[in-house]
């Protein structure tokens, strides 16, 4: 079956130089919708459907979304409304629209999408006390210019 496997490897340890068929992995811009305003959800929706709209829109890959992608977004959010509702027993158009729009994990592994890199925050040491709280860690460097006593 299409789209299925495992997580495509990080392109920088590609042994080979040739550009892979589906082209590279691309990082998040950022986070959410990045056209202004977010985008009016359609009228007539549940409140589950409402909140699936804003969380979508918040989310990490709504930031590859253009304004181009909002009628197609209002059919998907319908649609996800529908089978909200108990219309749609079969939600095979839901996934694969949701698929289509990188929603899904499957979706954005088709698209080589990947989350924003996180920066980890820096870690500030806390005082310690006690036999061992005059100690502190020496950077690699420093440590490698101690000569031995």
């Amino acid at each position: 079956m299409a789209g299925r496997g495992g997580v495509p490897k990080d392109p920088r340890s590609r042994v080979t130089r040739h550009e892979p068929v589906r082209g590279e992995i691309a990082v998040a811009p950022g986070r959410g919708w990045q056209h202004g305003d977010v985008p009016v959800p359609p009228d007539g929706l549940m409140a589950a459907s409402l909140v699936a709209w804003s969380v979508w829109m918040g989310a990490w890959f709504a930031a590859f979304w253009t304004p181009d992608d909002v009628p197609g977004l209002r059919t998907v959010v319908r649609l996800y409304d529908q089978v909200e509702r108990g219309e749609f027993h079969r939600a095979a158009e839901l996934r694969l629209s949701m698929d289509t729009y990188g929603i899904t994990p499957k979706g954005q592994q088709d698209r080589r999408w990947r989350p924003p890199q996180v920066k980890p925050e820096p870690v500030v040491p806390v005082a310690a006390t006690g036999t061992y709280g005059g100690l502190r860690s020496v950077p690699d460097a420093v440590a490698r210019k101690r000569k031995p006593r």
